[in-house]
């Protein structure tokens, strides 16, 4: 039997077993009185039953999950939802959109960050050379469980990556500052802007720079009114009062040189320009 028939039958029984499937998905009464679902062999055995077919395989199943993963009536439907990606990845480790869009299905759909953020590793251990993946982990790292330090993790490795754009590193420097780690973010803005080779970067580095250096003199400079008020009962007329009573050097400058808008009655600094990234 020459291939192109055997590739033939192999297609045909993929579109058969789709169809059968489709029919039996369709009983969406019977999946909500029964809770049953019908699970696949391993990624392994289904490699081996492919007759070497691999990519078909995977592309057939992955194919036959996006379908079933949008039936949105299967109360159930996410009951294996972790080993039907497994299956898909391990006959084909190195197809890309599987673990993209399985991590999709996984936090958005099931609303299971931690099993989305599985089988971005999964991907990241299998495609070394690319560097989505970790940087995804790091999106639902931040954005959905709040772990600022396994984001900035993430973002490390995906920088490591042939090919990794420069906005991983303004991620990085960006959480780094979102820890309320003003010093090493502030450091780490300084490489950027002096390295950028964008106007992108340039323009990311000096807004980050001028919160940044606010945020610090503003927590210093509120610290000394609070001193100058216990000392005279009042805050003081101007900023200038904080050097001469002794407590300041020099009045601080924003990040272009202007000064601080300071008001006398609270004893509050702010800034020309505000970037309200933290909430």
């Amino acid at each position: 039997m020459t291939k192109i028939k055997l590739i033939s039958i192999f297609i045909i029984l993929m579109a058969l077993a789709g169809f059968f499937q489709y029919k039996y998905d369709a009983g969406a009464e019977y999946f909500a009185e029964k809770n049953v679902f019908v699970t696949l062999p391993s990624g392994k055995t289904l490699k081996i039953l492919s007759f070497g077919f691999h990519e078909l395989t995977a592309d057939m199943l992955f194919i036959w999950s996006i379908q079933f993963y949008s039936t949105y009536n299967l109360t159930n439907r996410f009951d294996f939802l972790e080993s039907i990606f497994n299956a898909i990845t391990d006959i084909e480790p190195r197809y890309k959109d599987v673990y993209i869009v399985g991590s999709w299905i996984m936090a958005l759909e099931a609303k299971d960050i931690e099993m989305s953020i599985r089988l971005l590793e999964k991907g990241s251990r299998n495609m070394p050379d690319q560097w989505i993946f970790d940087y995804e982990a790091s999106f639902y790292a931040y954005r959905n469980l709040k772990d600022y330090d396994r984001a900035v993790r993430f973002l490390k490795k995906a920088a490591k990556r042939p090919g990794a754009p420069s906005l991983i590193r303004r991620k990085e420097a960006h959480l780094i500052y979102m820890k309320d780690d003003l010093s090493q973010a502030y450091t780490m803005w300084i490489d950027i802007y002096n390295n950028a080779t964008s106007q992108l970067d340039k323009d990311a580095a000096f807004k980050h720079l001028y919160q940044i250096k606010f945020e610090m003199d503003k927590k210093n400079l509120e610290f000394l009114l609070e001193q100058f008020k216990q000392k005279y009962t009042r805050y003081p007329a101007d900023l200038s009062q904080l050097v001469r009573a002794g407590l300041l050097k020099a009045v601080p400058l924003d990040y272009t040189g202007q000064n601080y808008l300071y008001d006398p009655q609270t004893g509050k600094i702010s800034a020309v320009r505000m970037f309200k990234w933290k909430k």
